[in-house]
């Protein structure tokens, strides 16, 4: 689903808030150091301002005013109290040692038809400097940690977040009889681990075996086989839209270059100079 940043009224219907102590990593939407903060109790929002300046200019009866530096405003994160919270107690503990934290917010929108989560994300980071308690008797027991954003904001954007991974899916998990695992050994459509048969025309072993399918883009790709029994004997090749390369032998101990392969003549080879 494509989106851009004319937002409606859906846009934020559900919101998550992701936490990362890992300040020095690339700020990346997919940084696997972040983790999703649970138990939120208010809908969290980051204020983007500018400072404005009034002047008088000496021959006009009006003011003028002159925009100053942008700056991120304070902000809260109020969490449902829960004891031995791995984040809340990150957050408490970001207080005591003042540690920079990084935080990624991503405001979903709600296509109503599709597993994956599209939305509008930002990344900052910021210093949690106090944390406040509240409850009562007829009260869910809250904690407020006060957020103070450390410049600007890092990175911001369209992102999707893919749909829940399941046994099977993209090969995890597979080669059994329960889970076949993907046979689409040509087609370049994602990382993934593939079921290759020995009936397959293009494997070059004539068995069944797997390979390992790696892609930077959706234009090209590689991918790397292996015989499943005996000494292992590997290959590689590159994949493209419109096919793939030759399988290319990968040299190891159990499989060394020939002398017709190289080139080259056999110790072995009985030579005949003829006479001098």
């Amino acid at each position: 689903m494509e989106i851009t940043k004319q937002f409606d009224i859906f846009t934020g219907s559900h919101v998550t808030v992701s936490l990362s102590d890992n300040t020095d990593s690339p700020v990346a939407f997919f940084d696997p150091s972040f983790t999703e903060v649970q138990n939120l109790s208010q809908f969290p929002k980051l204020t983007l301002s500018n400072s404005v300046e009034t002047l008088e200019t000496y021959d006009s009866e009006y003011t003028s005013k002159l925009s100053g530096n942008r700056k991120l405003e304070n902000t809260t994160l109020v969490l449902n109290k829960v004891i031995d919270d791995p984040h809340q107690t990150m957050l408490e503990k970001a207080v005591e040692n003042k540690t920079l934290l990084r935080f990624r917010l991503f405001y979903v929108i709600d296509s109503g038809y599709s597993l994956a989560n599209t939305g509008y994300y930002q990344i900052f980071e910021g210093y949690v400097t106090a944390v406040r308690h509240r409850g009562g008797s007829d009260k869910i027991a809250t904690v407020e940690y006060r957020i103070e954003p450390d410049g600007a904001i890092l990175d911001q954007g369209i992102a999707t977040e893919g749909s829940i991974l399941r046994v099977g899916d993209f090969g995890i998990g597979a080669g059994t009889d329960t889970f076949t695992g993907p046979i689409d050994s040509e087609l370049l459509t994602g990382n993934r681990f593939v079921t290759y048969k020995g009936s397959n025309g293009s494997n070059p072993f004539s068995a069944d075996t797997a390979l390992i399918h790696l892609q930077p883009n959706e234009e090209s790709g590689w991918q790397l086989t292996c015989t499943p029994n005996g000494e292992p004997r590997l290959r590689v090749r590159t994949v493209q839209p419109d096919g793939a390369s030759a399988w290319t032998k990968i040299y190891t101990a159990n499989e060394k270059p020939t002398p017709h392969e190289i080139g080259a003549v056999s110790q072995e080879d009985r030579i005949d100079f003829g006479e001098f």
